[in-house]
């Protein structure tokens, strides 16, 4: 199961961490069905490469591993 899910929007692009103080949170996108910004679809792969997505911080704002972009001008993580 991947760590990260993106919002399908590529107007929203919230990014879901499943993580939660080093604990893999396996329902989380079960809780969270839709995206709670907008209510759009989650994927697990990277919208700029559709290389698995993996998101590092760079000030405070999330960023691709794969390929770097940042995944929308307003993106957020939580």
């Amino acid at each position: 199961m991947e760590r990260f899910l993106i919002c399908n929007n590529p107007r929203c692009r919230f990014v879901l961490d499943r993580r939660v103080n080093g604990k893999s949170l396996d329902g989380a996108q079960l809780i969270l069905k839709k995206c709670p910004a907008c209510g759009g679809d989650w994927s697990s792969t990277c919208p700029s490469c559709a290389q698995s997505l993996a998101v590092k911080l760079v000030g405070g704002l999330p960023h691709s591993v794969c390929c770097g972009h940042k995944p929308a001008a307003n993106a957020r993580a939580a």
